[in-house]
């Protein structure tokens, strides 16, 4: 299981002769599905999640299921929500994840307008980058418009180092949420026959693991069995989660994340300690009601609730509620600071830079250029590019600072083939036993076992010191092969086989 799941708790006291008779005696209760869901986000993890795609493929749809509510109608009355001018903005609860929701970028008409605003406030949302890139696409035929969008997305807006991140979640696919081997099948055919498909399939390492398929229906539409339906989609993105790989795959980040991430860092030291003890305070008030439960049985709670308060639990509660008051004062002081920095001037042009640098790089590598693909590209490319080419944009200050972040992407480590190739030749110069072997002396053994990201990591960096975090990430996706989260035997075997003996062949 990934590093970002929690547990399910397992009670493991020997209930007394009295628990056991008020349990017997109590009414049964209806059991409530989402308690006895498999695969939960660990409370405090931050993991972030953004999701992007074509107007209409279902992005608030999927983020109301992530969310259990229907926050993306409502985002403006609700607290949970930030609205900035081109993402919401969604944290749970209990800060296990944040969900980002693009407007505008799947939009037919984006302009780079568009774009900037969506630099700025991505950077502001997520200074720590994010985790997941969730491209929401519905089971329907792929526009020009759609693949163009993806390509300009990932590719030169957020950059290759950002593919590492991103998944396919297709909506409306009610047989393939249902039937995987079916759902593998269609993702084949699919790429045998339509070269937009093909080039999604690509740009996620030809990994089949990495589409999530989920049947999503309205809440309100009336169709049969809806709440089973929207509880196995939620499973299933879940569980996607819980097993991507932190410790192996970094967050994608970029020079505006990281600025953001500088010039708030007091603001987020104080604000992280807060929430850290508003959790444990609020871990513990959890542990000594469930203990009080336990003893008193479940009909009696039901009746007499948790009992007279003990000076313990009264101080408990007291340090609960300042430490509450606390956090709500570090959110508003960090508010403030974002709203500064995202006013800030410099800040501004070089969110901008950025965008004109992408759209330069994209316009450069497909204008004019025969192939489908490039056909795709030029709708996209006459609606970004048109005030940049038209000279609005291109003052001498804007055009330097293009030209820096151009500079930027192009010296920004890639995994390139050459780099994961020498990297390769070096595990299989430093390792001297079997794949076998190493693998039971990094603590697998056959039939379980299986190696996490962090011990996969802690492996290339023992045998090729120097291994950027993208190089690692780009490594474990090749080991990784069925993205379990872990990689077991029979894979490091087939990783040594087919990508470290193969790339000293």
């Amino acid at each position: 299981m990934g590093t970002a799941c929690s547990q399910k708790e397992v009670e493991d006291d020997d209930p007394g002769e009295d628990e056991v008779q008020q349990e017997a005696e109590a009414e049964p209760e209806p059991q409530d599905p989402k308690a006895l869901r498999q695969w939960v986000l660990e409370a405090g993890k931050k993991m972030t999640v953004m999701m992007f795609g074509m107007t209409g493929a279902g992005k608030s749809a999927l983020g109301n299921l992530m969310a259990d509510t229907s926050i993306f109608q409502s985002g403006d009355d609700t607290a949970s929500v930030t609205n900035l001018d081109s993402i919401m903005k969604f944290e749970a609860e209990d800060k296990s994840f944040v969900l980002l929701d693009t407007i505008g970028l799947g939009d037919t008409e984006i302009d780079q307008e568009k774009v900037v605003a969506n630099i700025r406030d991505v950077a502001l949302s997520a200074p720590n980058g994010v985790d997941c890139l969730f491209y929401v696409m519905r089971n329907a035929r792929i526009t020009d418009d759609a693949i163009s969008r993806l390509i300009y997305v990932t590719e030169y807006l957020w950059g290759d180092d950002s593919l590492l991140n991103l998944y396919i979640v297709v909506t409306n696919a009610a047989r393939y949420a249902n039937n995987r081997a079916d759902a593998d099948e269609w993702i084949k055919r699919q790429v045998e026959i339509n070269w937009r498909f093909k080039h999604i399939f690509g740009i996620v390492g030809n990994n089949l693991n990495r589409f999530i398929f989920v049947d999503n229906p309205d809440p309100d539409s009336g169709e049969r069995l809806i709440e089973e339906r929207r509880e196995k989609s939620h499973e299933a993105v879940f569980k996607a989660l819980c097993q991507h790989p932190r410790d192996a795959v970094p967050p994608f980040t970029q020079a505006m994340m990281k600025q953001v991430a500088e010039m708030t860092k007091v603001e987020r030291e104080v604000l992280d300690e807060k929430e850290k003890e508003v959790q444990r305070l609020q871990n513990e008030v959890s542990k000594k009601t469930k203990a009080s439960a336990k003893k008193k049985g479940k009909k009696v709670v039901a009746v007499e609730q948790s009992g007279p308060k003990t000076q313990a639990d009264e101080t408990l509660e007291l340090y609960l509620k300042q430490a509450k008051e606390d956090l709500l004062v570090a959110e508003k002081t960090m508010k403030a600071k974002l709203d500064q920095v995202k006013s800030d001037k410099n800040f501004q042009e070089q969110a901008r830079a950025q965008a004109e640098s992408a759209t330069l790089r994209f316009s450069r590598d497909f204008k004019d250029k025969e192939g489908e693909k490039a056909q795709a590209a030029g709708r996209a490319i006459s609606a970004l590019s048109r005030r940049i080419f038209s000279g609005q944009n291109t003052s001498s200050k804007n055009a330097a600072a293009a030209a820096t972040a151009a500079a930027l992407v192009e010296e920004a480590e890639k995994p390139t083939e050459e780099q994961l190739k020498a990297i390769l030749n070096k595990i299989q110069t430093s390792v001297t036993e079997s794949p076998a072997n190493l693998y039971t002396s990094l603590g697998g053994w056959v039939g379980a076992g299986a190696l996490p990201p962090m011990v996969f990591t802690k492996f290339i960096l023992t045998h090729a010191p120097n291994t950027s975090r993208q190089q690692i990430g780009a490594l474990w996706w090749r080991a990784d092969t069925n993205s379990d989260g872990q990689v077991d035997l029979t894979e490091f075997k087939d990783f040594f086989k087919n990508h470290v003996e193969a790339a000293a062949a």
